[in-house]
C-alpha cells in the first residue's frame, strides 16, 4: 500500500491541494509512481492540484524544472498532457499545467484514473482497516489530521478538563513550531531529514493555527464560566503571575525607549489579563467530570471485592462452589483494567485519573471498614485505584451507609 504523500493522495475522495516543496527527480517519480500507477478508487472524478513553484515568497521552496520535472514523471505512468483536461469521467490520465495568477502559484492539475468499481474501493478500504488495526492513530495524530467539524466534536467529547485542552495546545505550538524550523530550511534548501519530509507532508501548520484559536477560545470559555479546578485555577493564577512580570518588563523597556504606541498595547493587555485573574479567582471550583465507564467498573469491582472477602474469610479452605466463582477472578480483572484504560481521557495526567477513580470509589461506598487490606488487595492485583462496594453479606456497613449519596448523585458530587 502506498505510504506518505503518496498514500495520501490514493485516500483522497475529493478534489485537493498537495505541496511538492523540495521535490527532486527521484521523489516525483517515487509520488507519480505510487499514487498514479493504478487507478483510484472512485467513483467520480476529481482534480488534484500539485504545487510546483510561485512568486518570491515561495519560489526558493521549488526549482524552475519542477513542473517539468513532475510532468514528466507523470507521463512515465501512462499520463497525458492535456490543457482541456476538467473534472469529468473521460478526462482521466491526463494532467495540465497552469499558473494560477491569482494565488500566485504554479500547479500541475491531476486527473487521475478512477475504477468505478465498488469492489476494488472496498477492497481498498479493508487494507486501509486491516493497516489502521495493526498501527492505530494516537488520540493526537487523530485530532492533528481531522477536519475542522470532526476536530470540534473529539475535543468536546474527549477533551473535557481545561487541563485536557491546555495539554493539547501545548502540543499543537509544539509542532507548528516545527513544521515553521522546516519552512526556513526549506528556504535556504537544506536537506530535509526522513522525520522532518514526514512532518512536512503531514498535516500543516496553518490548519494547525485555526484548530489552536479553537482551542484557545475554549480555554478562555472555561476560565470566564469557573470551569477550573481548584488544582487547574492555582496552576492558571502562576502562569498569569508569570505573564504580568512579562508584560511590566516590557512596558518599562517600552517607556524608556520612547515607544506610547506600544506602552499603550502594553497595558491594554495588562487591563485585560487583571480582569482575568479577577474573574478566575472569583469563580468557584468546578468538579472533575466523571469515569465514562464508572457503572460498570463499579459493578465489575462489587463482584471482585465479594470474591477477596470470601478468599480472606475462608483461608484457602474452599467449597466447590466458591472455587467456581473463584475461577471468575481473571475474567473480572482484566475486564477492570479495560475499563480502566478507556475510561482515561486523551491527555489526562495520571494523578488526575487516579482522583476520579477515587472519586467513583466514594460514590460506590459500602465496604467494611475493618477490612482495609482488602481493598488494598484488590487495588494490587486489579489495578483498580481501590474499589469499594457495598457488601452483600453484612448489614452493618450498609447501615452506616445509609446517608451516603446513590449512584448518580456521586458522579455529580466528584471532585
Amino acid at each position: 500500500m502506498a505510504s506518505g504523500l503518496a498514500g495520501k493522495v490514493r485516500r483522497a475522495t475529493e478534489s485537493d491541494e498537495f505541496d511538492l516543496a523540495n521535490y527532486d527527480q527521484a521523489r516525483c517519480d517515487e509520488l507519480a509512481k505510487g499514487a498514479f500507477s493504478e487507478p483510484l478508487p472512485l467513483g467520480n472524478m476529481v482534480r488534484l492540484s500539485f504545487v510546483v513553484g510561485g512568486g518570491k515568497l515561495v519560489r526558493q521552496k521549488y526549482t524552475d524544472d519542477l513542473p517539468k520535472i513532475f510532468m514528466g514523471s507523470l507521463s512515465a505512468v501512462g499520463y497525458k498532457d492535456d490543457a482541456t483536461a476538467a473534472i469529468e469521467n473521460n478526462s482521466g490520465g491526463k494532467y495540465k499545467y497552469q499558473h494560477d495568477t491569482n494565488k500566485n502559484l504554479k500547479f500541475v492539475h491531476v486527473f487521475p484514473q478512477i475504477s468505478g468499481d465498488i469492489a476494488d474501493q472496498v477492497a481498498e478500504a479493508e487494507d486501509e482497516d486491516e493497516e489502521a488495526e495493526e498501527k492505530p492513530l494516537s488520540p493526537q495524530e487523530r485530532l492533528f489530521r481531522c477536519d475542522k467539524d470532526a476536530f470540534e466534536y473529539l475535543t468536546t467529547e474527549h477533551l473535557l478538563t481545561y487541563s485536557q485542552k491546555k495539554a493539547l495546545l501545548d502540543r499543537m505550538k509544539g509542532r507548528i513550531a516545527k513544521l515553521e524550523e522546516i519552512e526556513e530550511k526549506m528556504t535556504k534548501l537544506v536537506q530535509l531529514s526522513a522525520e522532518e519530509q514526514a512532518l512536512f507532508d503531514d498535516v500543516g501548520a496553518d490548519e494547525l493555527r485555526e484548530k489552536s484559536k479553537f482551542i484557545s477560545s475554549e480555554l478562555q470559555r472555561m476560565v470566564e464560566e469557573g470551569k477550573l479546578t481548584a488544582s487547574e485555577k492555582a496552576s492558571f493564577l502562576e502562569d498569569l503571575e508569570v505573564k504580568f512580570e512579562t508584560i511590566n518588563e516590557s512596558i518599562t523597556k517600552a517607556e524608556a525607549d520612547g515607544k506610547a504606541k506600544k506602552v499603550q498595547m502594553l497595558k491594554q493587555q495588562l487591563e485585560m489579563l487583571q480582569k482575568t485573574q479577577a474573574a478566575a479567582k472569583s469563580a468557584g471550583n468546578a468538579s472533575l467530570p466523571p469515569l465514562k465507564h464508572g457503572t460498570e467498573l463499579r459493578k465489575l469491582q462489587g463482584k471482585l471485592n465479594d470474591l477477596l472477602r470470601m478468599e480472606k474469610a475462608s483461608k484457602g479452605h474452599y467449597t466447590m462452589e466458591e472455587l467456581k466463582r473463584l475461577g471468575e477472578k481473571p475474567e473480572l480483572e482484566e475486564a477492570i483494567s479495560v475499563l480502566q484504560a478507556r475510561s482515561r481521557g486523551w491527555f489526562e495526567e495520571e494523578d488526575v485519573f487516579q482522583e476520579r477513580l477515587q472519586s467513583c470509589v466514594r460514590g460506590a461506598g459500602g465496604e467494611k471498614k475493618s477490612a482495609p487490606k482488602s481493598a488494598a488487595a484488590s487495588s494490587a492485583k486489579a489495578s483498580s485505584g481501590g474499589y469499594q462496594t457495598v457488601s452483600r453479606g453484612g448489614g452493618r456497613p450498609a447501615q452506616a451507609k445509609t446517608s451516603a449519596p446513590s449512584t448518580r448523585n456521586a458522579f455529580s458530587a466528584l471532585s
